[in-house]
């Protein structure tokens, strides 16, 4: 009894006893705020950093204010922040040695209870927030498993107590990751930001944790508290295919279901009537309902794991699968039927709720097969892991209503990787292809009934998506970085076309002058508004330039501006042969230059032929030496400007086509966010999958890329548009995950059978769970 109690018992404990608990207890809440404080004061340093450069590198002015008022924000509250979690942690620390535990935290527990609306989907808010706060804990006491292990041991030897859980530890992961979860949930924070806090909360609060419970676990053991940890029994790494006698094993330390499964069995119950008129309504007979008839046996829950083990063969798998989409009648009861009953003998029948989970599983995966926004093949492997999750199913009632559940967590992923996919590649030497065919190929071959073996398999897929993501990532930033310069440079030709252009307009040049300007001193121009931004005054004192030439070569209106013509000329020429020498301008062209702009200030200065004012010709004889001796001015073709000349390379910022205003596809396109995908067909039917990975603040031109983050296409916003009119692009949708539209689709058709019978009436029931496609 006493192995049990969760309050240190202070009444029965010796007062010298009492006092050493104490002291204990208060050196480690000591130890535990000096260590952890400056790991949280770094972490909100980071967020800091990491929202100025996102406000920077933002690809649209909505964002880039977001982010900026997000860490303004947060630079205001900060203190506040810092002070509430911390007050938050220390006071859960403090409870769990004076309060009874409660594994659960109170901001999880439902009110309510449970009933078929438990599965619809949650706010997809709430459901970023907690699969973001899920997947910091998982990382958390997977990174730090063996320290987390010693100190649940020695907290549970100070209590009496025969364990405690990493839920239950007020330092491990899962406290401090609600914790901060609570904290964050009343400020006023877009979700983006939010998403980004919990991703940096994971890496510098998280990951650093090792440092914290390595002095924990020092000040416990020097105190005498269970000096020597004896060693975590090992799971076992081989794990059998399951036999019809098994029982249901323990589950692993990665992953633990609820104690107490009552409000989620209650649920799958309340969803037997629904159930029950679909079966009705497509004429599917009820296994159980022979549970009366002569002869028949109920098979025991664990007998229908063992038969469904025996079918997890991966040869089996995969033709069922394949009659799956095939649309053949591929009945997953009445082979488990048969199935139990070589096994068994007798007539076999399943149990009530047995026969709705499958009946439930094999509807989801119904519409698993029949997602578009899933390459065939990649439908076909995940297609293969039905049986498996039937079990699952069987196992942990909470994966219908558990968002978080690996299981359900590895689908969502494998379909999500699998977006990237399309059937015109070589598959097989395609890595993420390779990836989702091992993690299927593995969970065939070793789940048995251990649900925790989803969690390992999870972990060690997103770590290789992670890893091929940051592959792909510095290509995709490559070809970002190299449309962002060409876009860069055709908007600066255009300001250079058009600041030439408004000054040559109306004003009588020579044509070799014209010329000129057109060419060369574009050169010069453009140049100086590439840095615009970097040096903003060398641009104007450019345009300047610009301005003194023409104006010298404009007929002076009186004797005092020919006069102050003739001061400006000699220092105009100095900084015209240091500007065209600065782009490297043929010498020929140069002299050639000076010669034609002579003869026209010559004109200009001295209308009644005379001779030019010294200082001129002294400066001209300065500017031209070392330049070779030009006589014929001819130039060749000489043409007057035409903006078309200049404009011509900037296809990508004029609009082909005009869209109407209102135009459906055009919002389609508009709605497009980074990181969305589309499948691309070619004028010989080719398929391509592509990410928006850029849009252009400027222009509004969309840049795509492939998989391996290579750049495959551009569109301005019309262009995108017209090209989903032509059926020639589609938007793939991928921000909802699988199983929540799964599972939304399969609320749909319980609670509207007969709409959806209408809807497929010439197709029989062939699903796992011989449910109509959804």
């Amino acid at each position: 009894m006493n192995a049990e109690r969760k309050v240190i018992d202070f009444n029965t404990a010796s007062r010298a006893q009492h006092v050493k608990i104490g002291v204990l207890v208060a050196e480690c809440r000591s130890l535990f705020q000096k260590e952890f404080k400056p790991i949280l004061v770094r972490f909100f340093g980071k967020v800091d950093d990491e929202l100025f450069t996102l406000s920077d590198k933002a690809v649209s002015s909505t964002q880039q204010e977001m982010y900026f008022e997000a860490m303004r924000y947060l630079r205001r509250e900060r203190e506040q922040i810092e002070r509430s979690y911390l007050h938050a942690v220390l006071k859960g620390y403090d409870e769990f040695w004076t309060s009874p535990s409660r594994p659960v935290c109170a901001s999880q527990v439902q009110s309510k209870s449970p009933d078929e609306d438990d599965f619809a989907l949650v706010e997809h808010e709430d459901l970023e927030e907690e699969l973001a706060v899920s997947t910091l804990i998982n990382k958390g006491n997977t990174s730090h498993h063996r320290d987390l292990y010693a100190l649940n041991q020695r907290f549970a030897k100070v209590l009496g107590r025969a364990e405690v859980g990493d839920e239950e530890n007020p330092v491990a992961p899962h406290r401090l990751g609600h914790s901060f979860a609570d904290v964050l949930r009343p400020l006023t924070l877009e979700l983006k930001v939010k998403l980004i806090l919990f991703k940096l909360y994971e890496r510098y609060v998280i990951g650093e944790l090792e440092g914290v419970y390595d002095f924990l676990n020092e000040a416990l053991a020097k105190h005498g508290v269970l000096p020597e940890i004896p060693r975590k029994p090992k799971q076992s790494k081989t794990r059998s295919s399951g036999h019809s006698n098994e029982k249901v094993s323990e589950k692993s330390p990665e992953y633990t279901a609820p104690a107490d499964q009552t409000a989620y069995i209650q649920a799958i119950q309340a969803m037997h009537t629904l159930l029950s008129a679909w079966r009705s309504q497509v004429g599917l007979p009820s296994l159980a309902a022979n549970a009366s008839e002569p002869g028949v046996v109920v098979s025991e829950t664990r007998e229908v794991l063992g038969a469904l083990s025996a079918l997890q063969d991966p040869e089996v798998t995969a033709q069922f699968t394949e009659a799956l989409q095939s649309g053949e009648d591929a009945n997953l009861k009445q082979v488990l039927a048969d199935r139990l009953k070589a096994d068994h003998g007798d007539k076999r029948t399943l149990a009530q709720m047995d026969e709705d989970i499958i009946d439930m599983i094999g509807m989801i995966f119904d519409f698993i097969l029949d997602d578009r926004h899933l390459p065939a093949t990649v439908k076909a492997l995940i297609g293969r892991l039905q049986i498996p999750i039937v079990k699952v199913a069987i196992l942990d009632k909470s994966f219908f209503s558990k968002k978080t559940h690996p299981a359900r967590l590895l689908l969502n992923q494998l379909a999500h990787a699998g977006i990237s996919l399309t059937g015109d590649e070589e598959l097989e030497q395609n890595p993420v292809f390779r990836q989702i065919n091992s993690t299927v190929a593995r969970i065939l071959g070793e789940f048995a009934q251990d649900v925790g073996l989803f969690g390992e398999v999870l972990e060690e897929f997103s770590q290789f998506m992670e890893q091929e993501g940051q592959r792909s990532q510095r290509l995709e930033e490559r070809a970002r970085q190299a449309t962002q310069s060409k876009e860069h440079l055709l908007l600066a030709k255009k300001e250079v076309a058009e600041e030439i252009a408004a000054r040559l307009r109306d004003r009588a040049l020579s044509p070799r002058l014209k010329h000129f300007l057109t060419t060369h001193w574009k050169d010069v121009l453009l140049l100086s508004c590439l840095r615009k931004e970097k040096s903003p005054d060398e641009w104007q004192a450019k345009l300047a330039l610009t301005n003194t030439l023409l104006w010298t070569l404009s007929a002076p209106q009186s004797n005092l501006e020919r006069k102050r013509m003739g001061q400006r000329i000699p220092g105009l020429l100095r900084a015209l042969r240091h500007e065209l020498e600065g782009i490297s301008l043929d010498p020929k062209q140069i002299a050639l230059f000076f010669k034609e702009l002579e003869s026209v200030h010559q004109a200009l200065l001295s209308p009644e032929g005379d001779s030019v004012d010294p200082r001129i010709e002294r400066e001209l004889e300065a500017v031209s030496a070392n330049l070779p001796e030009v006589d014929d001015l001819e130039l060749g073709e000489l043409t007057d400007f035409q903006d078309a000349e200049i404009e011509e390379e900037i296809i990508m910022i004029s609009e082909a086509e005009s869209a109407e205003e209102g135009d459906e596809f055009l919002k389609r396109v508009s709605r497009l966010e980074v990181g969305d995908w589309l499948e691309l067909t070619d004028s010989q039917g080719k398929t391509l999958r592509v990410k928006l990975s850029w849009i252009s603040k400027v222009t509004g031109l969309r840049v795509f890329v492939n998989r391996r983050g290579m750049k495959v296409a551009e569109y301005t916003l019309n262009g995108l548009a017209a090209e989903m009119r032509r059926g020639g692009a589609k938007i793939i949708d991928g921000k909802v995950p699988l199983m929540d539209r799964a599972l939304s689709a399969m609320m749909t058709t319980l609670k509207h059978p007969a709409k959806q019978q209408e809807g497929d009436e010439s197709a029989p029931p062939s699903s796992g769970s011989t449910a109509p496609a959804l």
